[in-house]
């Protein structure tokens, strides 16, 4: 009977390289419940996002524009002086020196149309960055829950090839060989076997990977924005 651990090509104890990074999951504490988490649990991390930041300045900018539109409502004061020396004439005499003083008062009375439409403008700009913000927001806390709801189920998976499969695979490809070397069962048998459990373990390897995958994706909600400004609470929008 031919010896399959000496057949050219085949080695029935074939196994894969599965040296994964190790990235530490942020918040695993709160990703890891198994119950849904609220918008209101989650804003508060993905508020320092800078994606979100980023938004939330230009709607601070945007406030501004909003006010200096709204400041071209009010009458401008003006306020001018001025003081005049004067040197002897051609007698000789001293002239007096002279001090004036002028009051200018605008009105925006013809304005008011150019006014009500750069208001409207700035209003306008100001309304579309706090829908970009909110659309944003709501994009990352539904793909966030997403990743988090399958990195639970990829869990249970890994858990479970860890705790059963791979072992199992492994049990019966040992168990094919035995009875192939007592001439208790064909050689295609054993062959078989092996395959088998070569694909459990790059499904195991496969499941590994995308763990990996979802928790890099899930620290990237948690990323925080490096900017100085970033201490001032957001979500207090008016």
């Amino acid at each position: 009977m031919e010896n399959p651990e000496s057949l050219v090509g085949f080695d029935i104890q074939l196994n894969l390289v599965n040296q994964l990074p190790d990235i530490p999951l942020k918040h695993a504490e709160l990703l890891q419940t198994s119950s849904p988490l609220s918008a209101q649990t989650l804003w508060p991390y993905v508020a320092e996002h800078p994606a979100v930041r980023s938004l939330e300045q230009k709607v601070t900018a945007s406030r501004l524009n909003i006010d200096l539109a709204k400041q071209k409502y009010k009458p401008q004061w003006g306020v001018n002086a001025s003081y005049g020396y004067r040197d002897k004439d051609s007698r000789g005499n001293n002239g007096a020196d002279f001090f004036s003083l002028g009051f200018t008062f605008d009105l925006p009375i013809f304005t008011t149309k150019r006014n009500d439409s750069e208001l409207q403008a700035a209003v306008s700009d100001s309304e579309a960055i706090k829908t970009e913000k909110w659309l944003l927001v709501r994009k990352m806390l539904t793909e966030l829950e997403a990743a988090r709801a399958r990195l639970l189920s990829l869990n249970q998976r890994q858990s479970l090839y860890q705790s059963r499969l791979i072992k199992e695979a492994h049990d019966y490809a040992e168990a094919s060989l035995n009875a192939y070397t007592n001439d208790n069962a064909d050689f295609y048998e054993v062959v078989r076997a092996g395959i088998a459990e070569l694909n459990v373990s790059i499904d195991a390897l496969d499941i590994d990977v995308e763990k990996m995958k979802t928790i890099v994706q899930l620290n990237y909600f948690f990323t925080k924005s490096t900017s100085k400004s970033d201490n001032a609470r957001l979500g207090d929008e008016s």
